[in-house]
């Protein structure tokens, strides 16, 4: 009877302190959750975010396409709604400390090289001082002409770039390469700078990017270069234009991945992974995952404090094809659960003889064997 009693104490302690271990990741399944509906101002917990459950295996085609559709609204970065941006046609723009030569036909008063000063001005023989900067070459060369006509008859005026010194565009942020490019009358589109700062299209790297920003007169336009080299829409591999700042943000819309595959981690968006093939890259553990629930868990655009939860089921391999069409975004999480016999190994493990649970036990298992033989 004392064996018994001590017995039924010794697994009750096991089973309490089962139910006391915290295994990381989702240990029973997500449920719809409505928000609390008395908030008060600026204090939030977890039981005032919307959980809202999604089974992926029953969506139609144009269901998933629709959430597909909410990355498009996303990703639709800017610049290609400017035609003053993707329409731009290059000149090179005169400034200070450029050089043109001048060589008027008839006389060579003022054949010579001109260094354009810190004003924006020329100085010519006779005539005095011009103001060039911020002309195309054509632009200065009507100036030119007009106010060399009132000194020389039928003047014929050949004017030419001797030196480029003043137009630049700067790529700096997170690429490998910060850099000054220096213009000249060759035009220069986004992705031949972006390659001269060694930007990496794939952006596998969380110290580097694929979005920043575009600065250009004052203005400052969405960019992404991803876009741009993947050919996705012409309008956004623009042509640079002087004084443009590319800045490129570090990549912070990576996809995490953990739970049971071979290579949790980071991966990036950016690369257009499906569900189907973020877990072939990431290696499902067929051994100790649960094929009946791989989640995706993204944050909703549409409503504050709620959270979408995509479940799919892939013990049918005919789901992995529901897998390949849905596509996964920045910030997502993906967590693929172990299976409850994994669950149960786990916390048994955690209670094997290499800690000092079942010896301190081991009086209370021998006195009671001890009593029950003594009768």
């Amino acid at each position: 009877m004392i064996l018994n009693k001590k017995i039924i104490i010794f697994f009750s302690l096991l089973f309490f302190l089962n139910g006391c271990i915290s295994l990381p990741g989702i240990n029973t399944n997500p449920k719809i959750q409505k928000p609390n509906k008395e908030i008060t101002k600026h204090k939030y917990s977890i039981n005032d975010v919307e959980i809202n459950l999604i089974d992926l295996n029953s969506l139609n085609e144009s269901e998933i396409e629709k959430f597909n559709s909410d990355k498009i609204a996303e990703l639709n970065y800017e610049v290609n709604k400017f035609l003053d941006v993707y329409d731009y046609r290059y000149e090179y723009v005169l400034g200070p400390a450029d050089s043109i030569s001048i060589d008027l036909t008839d006389t060579d008063d003022l054949d010579n090289i001109y260094l354009i000063d810190e004003d924006g001005m020329i100085d010519l023989p006779f005539i005095g001082k011009i103001k060039i900067a911020d002309l195309t070459l054509n632009e200065a060369q009507n100036i030119l002409m007009d106010i060399i006509d009132n000194y020389y008859k039928n003047p014929d005026i050949q004017l030419k770039i001797e030196t480029f010194n003043s137009s630049k565009v700067h790529i700096v942020g997170a690429v490998r390469n910060q850099i000054t490019i220096n213009l000249d009358q060759k035009p220069i589109k986004l992705i031949e700078a972006a390659i001269q700062a060694n930007f990496n299209p794939s952006a596998a790297d969380k110290l580097f990017g694929t979005k920043g920003f575009l600065r250009r007169d004052g203005k400052v336009y969405k960019i992404n270069l991803a876009n741009a080299f993947q050919s996705l829409d012409e309008k956004e591999n623009f042509y640079l234009k002087k004084d443009d700042v590319i800045f490129v943000d570090r990549n912070s819309d990576s996809i995490h991945v953990f739970g049971e595959v071979m290579k949790p981690g980071v991966y990036y968006p950016n690369l257009d992974y499906s569900l189907t093939e973020l877990i072939s890259t990431s290696g499902l553990n067929q051994l100790t995952a649960n094929a009946k629930k791989i989640y995706v868990l993204r944050e909703s655009r549409e409503d504050f404090l709620k959270i979408n939860i995509f479940q799919l089921d892939i013990r049918n391999p005919v789901n992995l094809i529901v897998g390949r069409k849905f596509m996964l975004q920045e910030k997502d999480i993906v967590f693929v659960p172990p299976a409850e016999i994994v669950k149960w190994n786990r916390t048994i493990s955690l209670l094997l003889p290499q800690t000092d649970l079942f010896k301190s036990y081991n009086p209370i298992i021998n006195n009671g064997l001890q009593a029950y033989e003594e009768p």
